[in-house]
């Protein structure tokens, strides 16, 4: 019995491993992603590992952990863009020994501990966010580091509690900066509180807690002050003040209000939001799984439920207040609910039920498929079949009715409705959000010497798909427009901004996110009056 439950785990382990290759295939999804393999490609050309640079001038706004994780990954399979999305799934997988250690370190037994990382690797934020070439998911590894370390503190292991709280931390501020201290080092500061019964005194506890802050403090500035002496007075108040701060009052990117990711957690956290249970008798007790015995919460559970509103309540409150807001923000917070939840799954509190899954995956790839029949006239055939074949997995589950299913199962199915999802929409939606053909044409120019210029910013939207090998310079508005025409006749100009336009006839047109993405010959527009439709905006969206 026990060797058919370690073979039916590896065998769905194995599957729901399957299931994150897809992401591999994606092309890079504008403007976010395209913008970091810019960064990244940048990294390799210049061979500068120590200030990363985007459109000709250091980039301030992410710190360089991931573009160097990138880089090691190039350096072995080449520069793809495969690679740099394998390296992202790989940082997934990282998290789910992490959380399970985690886990057990807080008191859960070892088949909680497994639920635990199954109800991670289940929920949407995982499912979605996993390949996605961004700072989160590497953010989730460094804060369950520096989570496992506190852990360790509370349990007496003091010196290699203090190495991995300051490894995870500082790991953290080199991945995204100083959020890494709010996500990953409040659990530390309440620990007396969440840890009752921990050993040591509090006092004890907060000086080795101060160590880690200063390890991770030392191992954060031994990239940041040469690379502010590098970057220049500007990148160095960037990385050390402008950023920080800008992002937490009056946003220039992502401005939303305090009440905006209230509806989110429980999108992030789907399916389990909708598809978990309480197990009840008609006496009103907790039921029990077969072949147990009645159970009372044991002591673990307390600290389990405590450890949880301690990572993930606080760091909430404050993600609210702080004005810019993206739903993947919230990735680092979202671990720290599992091992509660999974105890009360192991010992029969809890029961994810069959039909409410299977009802949410339905919803889901239907409408997917909608989104795609309303967005795109030109999706290839298997793109819908595909989103017609993420029904399938759902209808099953409905057929469950309300019997309980399996974590594992439920979270594989999800994993499956999300992985086709993901690959028929990014596929179908691709000719209106690849820069494929228009970066393959500027490429192609910058190397036959034909002087160029992008009217608006361009975040690199080029750069890594034409493997550029010099910025494009930038104007802002029409008058910097002609008159650079006027001074380069022989050049092209290059916009996607919906609201500039000229009359002459394009060199190259295409359908790019709602607008449309251009190249004019600069004799062409070189006239005094362009086609103003609107001002122009400051970021393009």
């Amino acid at each position: 019995m026990e060797r058919r439950s370690i073979t039916r785990a590896l065998l769905w382990s194995g599957v729901a491993v399957a299931l994150l290759l897809p992401a591999l295939v994606l092309p890079p999804v504008p403007i976010d992603e395209t913008r970091y393999l810019a960064v990244a490609w940048n990294m390799h050309l210049r061979g500068d590992w120590l200030v990363p640079w985007l459109d000709g001038a250091p980039y301030p706004d992410k710190p360089p952990l991931l573009f160097w994780l990138v880089n090691l990954a190039w350096n072995i399979t080449g520069v793809h863009a495969w690679s740099a999305r394998a390296l992202e799934v790989l940082l997934g997988l990282t998290t789910l020994p992490l959380l399970r250690r985690l886990a057990l370190a807080l008191g859960a037994d070892a088949a909680a501990a497994g639920l635990a990382v199954w109800l991670w690797l289940g929920c949407l934020g995982f499912a979605g966010f996993a390949g996605a070439l961004m700072f989160d998911m590497l953010l989730c590894a460094c804060t369950l580091l520096a989570w496992l370390g506190t852990a360790w503190l509370v349990r007496g292991r003091t010196v290699p509690g203090v190495g991995l709280l300051g490894l995870g931390l500082g790991l953290g501020i080199l991945a995204k900066g100083p959020v890494s201290l709010l996500v990953g080092g409040l659990p530390a500061l309440l620990a007396p509180w969440w840890a009752s019964a921990s050993r040591g005194s509090p006092g004890r506890h907060y000086l080795a807690t101060v160590a880690a802050l200063a390890g991770a403090a030392l191992l954060a500035l031994a990239w940041a002050i040469p690379a502010a002496r590098r970057g220049g007075p500007a990148y160095a108040d960037a990385i050390f003040l402008t950023q920080t701060v800008g992002r937490v009052v009056e946003s220039f990117a992502h401005d939303r209000g305090p009440a905006w990711y209230l509806p989110i957690v429980p999108l992030l956290l789907l399916p389990w939001t909708v598809g978990l249970a309480a197990c009840r008798t008609l006496l009103g007790r907790a039921a029990n799984p077969p072949g147990r015995g009645s159970r009372r919460p044991a002591p673990a559970d307390g600290r389990l439920d405590r450890f949880a509103l301690a990572a993930s309540v606080p760091a909430f409150l404050a993600f609210c207040l702080i004005s810019g807001k993206q739903p993947h923000y919230l990735l680092p917070l979202l671990p720290a609910l599992a091992p509660a939840a999974a105890v009360r799954l192991t010992d029969g509190r809890w029961r994810v039920v069959g039909w409410r899954v299977g009802l949410l995956l339905v919803v889901i790839a239907l409408a997917s498929l909608l989104a795609l029949l309303r967005l795109s006239t030109q999706a290839p055939a298997w793109t819908y079949a595909c989103l017609a074949g993420a029904i399938l997995p759902g209808v099953v589950l409905l057929m469950r009715g309300a019997q309980p299913v399996g974590v594992p199962e439920a979270a594989v199915a999800m994993l499956l409705v999300v992985a086709l999802a993901k690959l028929a929409l990014v596929q179908g939606l691709g000719p209106s959000y690849s820069v494929e053909r228009a970066a393959t044409r500027i490429a192609a120019a910058q190397q036959a010497g034909i002087p160029l210029l992008q009217a608006g910013r361009q975040n690199g939207l080029y750069t890594f798909a034409g493997r550029l090998t010099a910025a494009i310079p930038t104007a802002e508005d029409a008058a910097q427009v002609a008159a650079w025409a006027r001074a380069h006749p022989d050049g092209w100009v290059i916009s996607n901004y919906r609201d500039l336009d000229y009359p002459a006839p394009p060199l190259y047109r295409q359908p790019f996110m709602g607008r449309h993405l251009t190249i004019w010959r600069a004799r062409d527009i070189a006239g005094p009056a362009p086609v103003v439709r609107k001002a122009p905006s400051a970021h393009p969206s």
